[in-house]
């Protein structure tokens, strides 16, 4: 029998810059905002979190400007890698949803469709050297996007 085949057009990321505050300090979030009309969640249904710790903070748990350049480049490479992770069909396995700045630490956020594919790569990565900041994943099967809808009810509403 023949796989039936479907094609889904992902949108292109609309980026929105939000300052927020979680447990009391200052958020600097970027989110993907094109994903909240999104019609096809369940094709990824984990949520990815990559968590880098910084090192040098200033006021209210925030890095340090040369701290930031530090999460900027392992931030990247960690982005560029989960985004290029494609499927046995050669699709997009991933799409990028915010990344965070807050006490002391950047997220990295995504919707992965195959877990192992992404788990694979970032193992594989995480393993391949001495990082300058430690960082870790975690991926949660989350279909529902609830995950995500919590970011999206930060957005402006629009009138």
């Amino acid at each position: 029998m023949d796989e039936q085949r479907v094609e889904i057009d992902i949108p292109k990321p609309q980026f929105t810059l939000l300052q927020v505050t979680r447990s009391g300090k200052p958020e600097i979030l970027v989110l993907n905002a094109a994903l909240v009309a999104f019609a096809h969640p369940p094709i990824f249904p984990w949520h990815l979190l990559v968590t880098l710790e910084a090192e040098e903070l200033v006021a209210n748990g925030m890095p340090s400007r040369p701290e930031s350049e530090v999460l900027w480049r392992i931030g990247d490479e960690i982005e560029a890698l989960v985004g290029s992770g494609k499927t046995p069909h050669g699709s997009d396995n991933a799409v990028f949803l915010a990344r965070s700045t807050w006490d002391g630490c950047r997220e990295l956020l995504f919707q992965v469709h195959d877990p192992e594919i992404t788990h694979a790569s970032l193992q594989q990565l995480l393993d391949s050297r001495d990082w300058e900041r430690a960082w870790e994943y975690e991926m949660q099967d989350d279909p529902a996007w609830s995950k995500a809808a919590k970011l999206f009810q930060l957005l402006p509403r629009k009138e």
